[in-house]
């Protein structure tokens, strides 16, 4: 056992001492007093790079949603579940700024007062553009969507429509910093 431990120790060592791998991801918090509305957003992810082109990675995604509207008797919750794995290629590199195409798809659930196990399922490609700030860390963003979505009503009342299309909007830009071993 303590040489299977070890083992694996020592490969995942070699993997981040070869600077092939990252961690990153998106954070948000709003509070809307005048609605009485509270939402807050967590979407750690993690990838490795296979080459200077490409790399694979995974996000996993929780949001929390709280609305207590005037006049009513009590709040809804809504927490919203998600796993997106992609797979991305750089295609331009200008000095310490790379652009990159992510192809994958995403699944999310969601459940609570507001949702009756409502699910979304999208495949697609999602520009982004990522500026290398140090050695170690990245600052990078995605914007636009260009595939197929499906989702159920909770979904579709959050602006999420189903079928085929290119979204390009201010929904679809979104930050975050990655760390690079």
């Amino acid at each position: 056992m303590k040489k299977l431990f070890l083992t694996f120790a020592f490969a995942v060592t070699a993997l981040a001492m070869n600077a092939q791998l990252y961690v990153g991801g998106e954070v948000g918090a709003w509070r809307n007093w005048d609605e009485n509305t509270t939402s807050f957003k967590i979407a750690p992810e993690v990838g490795y790079n296979l080459s200077d082109k490409w790399a694979v990675g995974i996000e996993l995604a929780y949001s929390y949603n709280y609305t207590h509207p005037q006049g009513m008797p009590k709040g809804a919750d809504l927490n919203i579940f998600g796993l997106a794995p992609y797979a991305r290629y750089t295609f331009a590199k200008f000095g310490a700024v790379n652009l990159f195409l992510d192809g994958g798809l995403a699944w999310y659930g969601a459940s609570g007062d507001l949702a009756d196990d409502d699910k979304a399922f999208e495949v697609g490609l999602k520009p982004g553009l990522s500026v290398n700030l140090t050695d170690k860390l990245s600052f990078v963003s995605h914007v636009g969507f260009l595939g197929y979505r499906d989702a159920d009503p909770i979904f579709q009342a959050a602006g999420i429509e189903s079928g085929f299309g290119f979204d390009l909007s201010g929904q679809t830009l979104n930050f975050g910093l990655y760390y690079n071993f």
